[in-house]
C-alpha cells in the first residue's frame, strides 16, 4: 500500500463516517421533535408559524443534536403580524407548541 492508496482509503472511511453520523443527528433531533410544518410555536422573544426546519448538531445549551424551526412571525394568538419578519426558534429554546406548554424544550421526557 503507497501514501496515495492510504491517503485514499482513510478519506473513504472519513466520508462514510461523517454521512452516518448526519444520519443519525437527523433521526435522533426528529424522534424527539413535537413541531409539524405548519404548527405555531414560541420562545422566549417570538411566536412563529413553523415553514421549514434543519438540524443544528451541536448548541451551546445543549450538546445533542436538534432542530431550527423557520417562519414568519405572528402575534401569540397566531394571527398575523402587520409587519412579519422571518424567524428561526431552536428546539432547545422551545417553550410552546399551539399554544401549549411543552416540557423539556420539546425533547420528550
Amino acid at each position: 500500500m503507497t501514501k496515495q492508496e492510504y491517503r485514499e482509503a482513510l478519506h473513504e472511511i472519513n466520508v462514510k463516517a461523517e454521512n452516518e453520523r448526519r444520519v443519525l443527528a437527523r433521526a435522533f433531533a426528529t424522534e424527539h421533535s413535537p413541531v409539524n410544518v405548519g404548527d405555531y410555536i414560541s420562545d422566549h422573544c417570538d411566536t412563529i408559524r413553523v415553514e421549514s426546519w434543519d438540524v443544528v448538531n451541536v448548541t451551546y445549551e445543549y450538546p445533542l443534536p436538534c432542530l431550527v424551526y423557520r417562519g414568519m412571525t405572528c402575534k401569540k394568538d397566531g394571527t398575523p403580524r402587520k409587519n412579519p419578519k422571518r424567524c428561526s426558534i431552536y428546539q432547545c429554546n422551545l417553550l410552546r407548541v399551539n399554544g401549549e406548554p411543552v416540557k423539556n424544550h420539546g425533547y420528550g421526557e
